[in-house]
């Protein structure tokens, strides 16, 4: 990687969902969700900068003890809270993002994407690294889908006039964001005002490393997976 990556957390005060979504204990870690990424992101040594940007002084303040404890790589940033709000449209806060570097590639992580692993970001990098020398301009992650997807009209994404209920497998793929990771230069972000550029690499990670938590019923579920995988030894950072 020629340029450097600069890894962004977004945590956003005041979950309407779920109730100190970031920084609640969680599988252990009594920072949270919040705790358990940091960890993770400073297992990565091929980033030279994590931002933490937060319009929370909860989740600015862990992030400034776990950085002067654990790594100085993090930066805890203030998000302006026109930025935080709940009604504030996602296109503003990603327009905000192009602006935090000039240089770089951002890669852009979630805390609520709790098996997103050291190992998992470093196998984003490298299949970014190699969609760049195949000519893509970024890279984000996809859930591939083979399920019968219906609209207002009938089915979507099989024909049922020539088979009425196919082969799940057989169904051609579609492909959900999932948002476990995007990683874009700076400046394709300024370019296109998004955090996609016009070329990109869908990189397809499992369901089972995919799953976020955006309900309380998902963090208990999430948490209890977290336990599970801990009694196996299955790591978590």
């Amino acid at each position: 990687m020629t340029e450097p990556i600069v890894a962004i957390v977004p945590c956003r005060a005041g979950s309407e969902r779920v109730r100190n979504k970031n920084t609640r204990p969680f599988a252990g870690f009594e920072g949270g969700l919040l705790e358990l990424k940091l960890r993770q992101l400073s297992a990565q040594r091929q980033i030279e900068k994590i931002i933490v940007s937060s319009n929370d002084p909860v989740v600015l303040d862990y992030a400034k003890r776990f950085a002067d404890s654990d790594d100085s790589r993090i930066v805890p940033l203030e998000r302006p809270d026109e930025l935080g709000r709940s009604s504030t449209p996602m296109s503003t806060f990603i327009r905000y993002m192009g602006t935090l570097e000039d240089n770089g590639v951002m890669m852009m992580v979630h805390v609520t994407h709790p098996f997103v692993t050291s190992e998992v970001m470093a196998n984003f990098i490298a299949a970014y690294e190699k969609s760049t020398q195949d000519g893509h301009d970024s890279l984000f992650t996809v859930t591939r889908m083979h399920k019968f997807i219906w609209d207002s009209n009938g089915p979507f994404n099989y024909d049922n006039t020539v088979e009425k209920w196919p082969r799940s497998q057989d169904i051609p793929p579609l492909f959900e964001i999932n948002h476990a990771g995007y990683l874009i230069p700076f400046r394709t972000m300024r370019e296109t005002d998004d955090r996609i550029g016009n070329r990109p690499f869908l990189h397809e990670i499992p369901e089972s490393v995919a799953m976020d938590i955006d309900w309380e019923e998902q963090f208990t579920l999430l948490n209890d997976i977290a336990l599970s995988k801990l009694s196996r030894n299955i790591p978590l950072i």
